[in-house]
């Protein structure tokens, strides 16, 4: 099944450099692919064999989709972390389109965070050329297995999950609240309110799977909302919740 995202429409410039991206976890895989924030190597080294570097060029311009090979031995988690999985668009066209015009999907890569015997958890950071410069952070953490998303109602209790979608949305409604009275622009005051209701209106399904696991946590996120225009208006997305604080609405059997 395609996964379906949002690109993140950048402020400026490729560079990426004084905008308010707000969908990364703290470590950016975009300058590597090789992840640190691992719950044990040797575990990924026998998931992920290796990566596949796919070279893109237009004229003297060239970029890289970056993706990992796994073991043969999962070969539904194989499909699921394929880059025309994760970005619903086949290799072929992309490095085509690149060839064109130097545009379209010009990078993928990705990082590691968490993996055990049943589940993997990653992110891929992929950059897009349109109209406006763009990029995207993917989050990915499946049944090593079935390759299908490991989500939340896998893992939490009823109440957890209540839980869960609580703690987000007062974090971002404090987060917004925090940072109106630094902000005068007329603009801003009409992105303030659609992201006041963006957030109200959130429902569970919104971050089901749309997490990881990194650092003994789960961090979650939702996409912003704004347009590229006022994209830098936009308020940090990602909610950490340690596992030591959602212990108590693990559901037994559960992976995490």
């Amino acid at each position: 099944m395609k996964k379906q995202f949002n690109i993140l429409v950048l402020c400026a410039t490729v560079s990426f450099m004084g905008c308010r991206s707000n969908d990364r976890p703290r470590n950016v895989a975009s300058e590597s692919a090789q992840g640190t924030n691992v719950s044990d190597n040797n575990a990924f080294e026998h998931i992920i064999v290796r990566d596949s570097v796919v070279v893109l060029k237009y004229k003297a311009q060239t970029d890289t989709i970056t993706f990992p090979i796994v073991n043969p031995k999962f070969p539904a988690l194989a499909k699921s972390l394929h880059p025309e999985t994760i970005l619903g668009e086949r290799l072929y066209s992309i490095k085509k389109n690149y060839e064109n015009c130097g545009c379209g999907y010009i990078s993928l890569s990705y990082q590691k965070a968490f993996s055990n015997s049943k589940i993997i958890s990653l992110w891929f950071h992929a950059i897009f050329v349109g109209p406006y410069p763009s990029e995207t952070i993917i989050y990915q953490t499946l049944n090593i297995s079935t390759g299908k998303p490991y989500k939340l109602t896998d893992q939490l209790t009823q109440a957890g999950q209540e839980y869960v979608l609580a703690k987000y949305k007062d974090t971002l409604l404090k987060r917004l609240e925090e940072d109106n009275p630094n902000r005068t622009e007329n603009e801003y005051q009409d992105a303030y309110q659609q992201i006041k209701d963006s957030i109200t209106q959130l429902t569970f399904d919104r971050v089901n799977d749309n997490y990881i696991v990194e650092n003994n946590s789960l961090n979650v996120k939702t996409e912003p909302i704004l347009p590229h225009a006022i994209l830098a208006s936009e308020i940090n997305r990602n909610v950490d919740f340690s596992l030591d604080e959602l212990k108590t609405f693990k559901k037994s059997g559960a992976s995490i």
